[in-house]
Formats: C-alpha cells, structure tokens, sequence
C-alpha cells in the first residue's frame, strides 16, 4: 500500500515572527506521498499576509474567525489529504516527521490515527522543560483510555487523524478556548487505540508569559470538564483528573508567587 496523502492545518494570527520557520518545517518534509500544506489565518496585521503570499507550496485564506477551533474547522474543510495534521503558526515538525508518520500509518490500515514525541522549546528554539516531555512519552509508552482521562499527555503538533475518523468524531468544539485538542482526541480516542510513534514528531514552542494565570486556569478547568463529559464508564480516572488539575493549578500559582516575591527581593 502506498503512502497516504496528508495535509497540516495551521491556523494563524499575527505570526509573523514565527510562522516562516514552521512554512519551511513543513517545506522541508521531503515527504515521499502526496503533501499540502493549508494555512488559515484570522486577518493578520502584523506582516502574516505578505510572508504567505511569498511562501511556496501553501494554500492559505484570510478572514475573520471565531478563534482557533473555528480556524482549524476551516481548514479539514479545505484539505483533501487522508491523513490530517494540526501545526500551529510557532510550532515546528521534526525533520523526517512525515515520512515516520506516513510509513506507519500505510503500514497500519487498521490504525484511525497516530501520535509521537514533541519535545518543548523556548523561543529561541532551546529544549525546556525535558522533564515534562519525558514524563509524558512514559505516559504514551503506557496509553490505555483510562489512563488518557486522567490527564491530557498527547501532544497536539505531533498527533494525525485519518479524515474518515476525524469526521465520524466531529469537528473541533469551539467552546473550548485552549483544550479544544483534548476534546477531539478524546472523542476520537473512545473509538480507536491510536498508533504511538515512538519518536519525536514535533517541536512545541512555549514562549515566557504567553500563558496568563487566568489562561493557565481555564486550561485545567477544561481539562476536567472534558474528562467528565468523555469518562463515561472511568468514574475513578474522572475523578483523578479533576483532583490532579486542581494541584496543578495550586502548584503553578505558588511557583508564579515565589518568582513574583524574587523578583521583589532581588
């Protein structure tokens, strides 16, 4: 069976300072099956436009959306790859991404979607925070729902779904602002075992202060309401998540007061 042909979404705003390294992340794929490449974007200011009108091999629209999860809606509505991948406009993917992906998925008919590693980096392009990504690919090692419902350990950039299951789950729901993917992979995750990659995929950029507590906040609130309304038959992973994202949030709250209380001292 010959590769599948895949398609990345990214939606984008206002990326100007990032998004020509993710265009070429995907440009330099080299992927042996059939690639494209659609870009959405939510009426850019800031230099997007004209960085996409010069890039080569994407197909891109600008207008007004109703966020991240109406963007990338747009964008499966555009694609026409059996394989779809989610990259955001400051995220990258890991030379030979694709090639890893599209030759596991050909080898796995039976697989609906696969994921891999996704290290994280700072703005700069730095790994950080290698104890979180460890942690997590233990987590991918071990995959089993229960397990998934009790935190979101599955990296976004670095997750493809064959169209078929992505339609039969549904598209993104837009009233998640920022855990959005963890509803999707949940919903899809009920249906299929996804296929673990077992190396680094992506690269996911964490910017210092992108995230306000308030953010932070909402992120794990949704993670447990989303675990609820997905946990059916897993009251005890259920549970698990709604205590483990509530320490997760006193213990974020703490470390940002001791940086605060340094910063006073200093």
């Amino acid at each position: 069976m010959g590769l599948p042909s895949i398609s990345v979404v990214t939606p984008c705003l206002d990326a100007a300072a990032t998004i020509e390294e993710t265009l070429a992340s995907v440009r330099s794929q080299a992927y042996a099956g059939e690639l494209e490449h659609v870009v959405i974007d939510g009426g850019s200011s800031d230099g997007t436009l004209e960085l996409l009108e010069r890039a080569d091999g994407v197909r891109w629209i600008s207008e007004p959306d109703r966020g991240r999860s109406d963007a990338a809606n747009k964008g499966v509505a555009l694609a026409s790859g059996e394989v779809i991948g989610f990259l955001n406009a400051d995220d990258l993917y890991e030379p030979g991404a694709l090639a890893a992906v599209g030759e596991a998925l050909a080898a796995r008919p039976d697989a609906m979607w696969a994921t891999g590693h996704c290290p994280i980096v700072d703005g700069e392009g730095r790994e950080i925070r290698r104890a979180v990504t460890r942690y997590k690919n233990l987590l991918l090692r071990h995959w089993s729902l229960p397990l998934y419902l009790t935190q979101n350990f599955i990296s976004d950039p670095a997750t493809f779904v064959r169209r078929e299951a992505l339609e039969a789950a549904g598209p993104f729901d837009e009233r998640y602002a920022i855990s959005m993917d963890y509803d999707l992979w949940l919903r899809i995750a009920r249906r299929h075992e996804p296929l673990v990659i077992e190396r680094p995929l992506a690269r996911f950029r964490m910017h210092e202060g992108t995230l306000s507590m308030a953010g932070f906040e909402r992120q794990f609130r949704e993670h447990a309401e989303i675990a609820r309304r997905h946990g059916e038959g897993h009251r005890v992973a259920v549970a698990v998540n709604a205590l483990t994202s509530q320490l997760i949030v006193v213990v974020y709250r703490g470390l940002r007061a001791v940086r605060r209380l340094r910063r006073k001292t200093a």
